[in-house]
This record gives structure tokens, C-alpha cells and sequence, in this order.
């Protein structure tokens, strides 16, 4: 006569548990193995940050936004830091805290609210507002402005 066959109910509970912790596995092995050949292939390694240089506070601005006649008057409150090359440029800053500040707000006034609207427009922003600081500067120059603050009306 035919003989059952049984299982129990707790091998099959086991295997199928071995089966996807196996699966689990293998998927985070191969994901570590790609991710690492991916860095060396693109010659990238290991992300090393770049140092900060020295920072100058320049301060807070509100200053008129540039508007065609008829429209109301906008503005931008911001304030203002940069990073120059080297302490020799942080000490002229200092001496010439008058001129960054002009310049800042002279660019600041030539530009309308949609110049300065989205991300592409506060890059702009920034290196105008690096290329006449540096303009000013002897020694050194500005590596990078950052804006501490910032409200668009």
C-alpha cells in the first residue's frame, strides 16, 4: 500500500528562512563588491573634504532689488561670508571693510528678482560677488562666498 509522506511543518519554516537569509546575503555582498569596483574604476577611492580657508564675516545686507518703473519695490536681506586664500587677504578685509561692503551691495542693487531666483542665480550671485571683492584684494583672493542668511521679497 502507498505510504504517506510527511513533513513537518517547522523544516519547511527553517528552509524557507535559510533560503532568504542566504538571498539577503549575497545580495548585500554583491552590492559591496560593485560599489567598490565602481570607486576604483572611476579613479575616485576614498572622498577626502576639502579643508576650509579662512572666513571673513562681512555682515547683514537689505538692500532694493533692481524693478522696472510701476512695480512694487522688492528686496533682498541677506548676510554675507567669504573664504579668501590666505590670512594676508582675511587682514586686508579687515583694513578695507568699507570697499567689500560697496561692492557687495553694488551687485547686490543691479540685480532683479528673477536674476537671483533658483539655484543658477545664487551661483551667479556668488562669483559676482567674489570677482569684485577680489577685484579689491592685493594679496589673495576669495575662494568662495557663503550666504549665512537670505530672504527674497
Amino acid at each position: 500500500m502507498a505510504e504517506r509522506f510527511e513533513i513537518d511543518l517547522r523544516v519547511i519554516i527553517m528552509a524557507v528562512a535559510l533560503v532568504v537569509i542566504a538571498a539577503m546575503g549575497s545580495a548585500y555582498i554583491t552590492f559591496l563588491v560593485f560599489s567598490r569596483s565602481a570607486n576604483v574604476a572611476s579613479g575616485q577611492g576614498p572622498v577626502e573634504k576639502e579643508a576650509v580657508g579662512p572666513i571673513h564675516e562681512i555682515g547683514e545686507f537689505t538692500v532694493n532689488l533692481m524693478v522696472p518703473p510701476g512695480f512694487a519695490p522688492r528686496f533682498v536681506r541677506t548676510g554675507v561670508a567669504v573664504e579668501v586664500s590666505d590670512k594676508k587677504a582675511l587682514t586686508e578685509l579687515s583694513e578695507r571693510e568699507a570697499q567689500v561692503r560697496d561692492a557687495v551691495i553694488g551687485v547686490l542693487r543691479s540685480k532683479t528678482h528673477d536674476e537671483i531666483n533658483g539655484t543658477a542665480g545664487m551661483e551667479t550671485l556668488r562669483q559676482e560677488i567674489a570677482a569684485s571683492i577680489s577685484a579689491l584684494l592685493r594679496s589673495g583672493n576669495v575662494v568662495n562666498v557663503f550666504f549665512t542668511d537670505l530672504v527674497v521679497q
